[in-house]
């Protein structure tokens, strides 16, 4: 085995260490002595490996950004019409939602931790942007391979979907209360599917609000 990959191998394990330790005791809690024991090594070599807690913190959002991409991607594998393309990848997705709602609320943690230190505030950007684009390649997928045009601008629609992912993640994550998210799941997907097949006002919708309307 080469230098480079036993350090490859282990910047693995401190990455998935990490991810355990922010997932069961938050970022609060997530000093560099307990990700490095939860790795099995010092804090010298964990900092030899990553550079520093802020950089790791970083590289764990950035894993989780390319889990949530892969698990859109995978739900979206079958060649299906629009409508069924829509309904079974949000609720693949929310499948993985409902297993692991502990990385869901790392996961904003680390959001809002980038965003707040003005270096790293580029990565939440290029966090949400990059969902979008996922989702918006499904969607796109699904109208070439049924040959319609969908009745929302597809990058407008994809944004929808994930604002609303995470409304219904955060309500989740606050009092996991399953039964009722599954319900709201299939309103935001019967949405979904209004919006893009051309059955909710979309004109209406996109309209931006009046100047009038703001000094009524």
């Amino acid at each position: 085995m080469t230098i480079d990959r036993i350090s490859s191998d282990r910047r693995t394990e401190i990455l998935e260490a990490a991810v355990r330790v922010l997932a069961r005791d938050g970022l609060a809690q997530a000093s560099t002595r307990k990700l490095a024991a939860e790795a099995g090594i010092n804090q010298a070599t964990l900092l030899y490996h990553v550079g520093s807690k802020d950089q790791l913190l970083l590289e764990v959002l950035r894993e989780m950004m390319r889990q949530t991409r892969e698990i859109a991607v995978a739900a979206a594998q079958e060649d299906l019409p629009l409508r069924e393309a829509i309904t079974n990848s949000l609720r693949a997705f929310w499948r993985h939602v409902e297993a692991t709602p502990e990385l869901q609320v790392m996961q904003y943690e680390l959001t809002l931790y980038a965003l707040r230190n003005p270096e790293a505030a580029w990565l939440a950007r290029e966090q949400y942007r990059g969902y979008c684009e996922v989702v918006e390649g499904v969607l796109r997928a699904a109208c070439e391979r049924e040959g319609v045009t969908c009745a929302l601008p597809l990058d407008a629609l994809a944004r929808f979907i994930v604002g609303g992912l995470d409304g219904l993640i955060l309500q989740f994550v606050s009092d996991q209360d399953i039964a009722r998210t599954r319900r709201d799941l299939e309103s935001l997907i019967a949405a979904v599917i209004a919006l893009a097949e051309g059955s909710a006002p979309v004109d209406e919708m996109a309209q931006p609000p009046s100047s009038e309307a703001g000094h009524a």
